[in-house]
């Protein structure tokens, strides 16, 4: 993830964007089974690490995707990402386009659990 922090909603014609991309799509539906890595990612969507890592900033930058760290049995640990999108919603009614985008949460202490048990 950059080290910019997400402060507000990113620009709808942003997200639009990011989600017109077949492989941006592929990252976020891989990433809300389980959390990934980029080389995980890379062999899932058949593109290479460094085209992973960009769409994955990017999705990062808009807060759609989040990073993770996933412990190692051999006392290193690797970056893995999870998708932070539930919902993306496009209105458009009475002259009007509004849009949300609902995130999911999860919580820390569940997610180290989860990695833990994993080991």
């Amino acid at each position: 993830m950059s080290d910019n922090a997400v402060s507000e909603e990113p620009d709808v014609a942003d997200v639009v964007g990011l989600l017109d991309d077949e492989h941006v799509r592929s990252i976020l539906v891989a990433t809300s089974a389980e959390p990934l890595s980029a080389k995980e990612l890379g062999e899932h969507c058949d593109l290479s690490v460094s085209s992973i890592y960009r769409r994955a900033d990017e999705l990062c930058d808009c807060a759609l995707l989040a990073e993770r760290t996933r412990p190692r049995r051999d006392g290193h640990h690797e970056t893995v990402y999870v998708s932070t999108l539930d919902r993306f919603e496009l209105t458009i009614r009475d002259g009007e386009l509004d849009w949300t985008i609902d995130r999911t949460e999860s919580d820390p202490a569940d997610e180290l659990s989860r990695m833990w048990g994993q080991l």
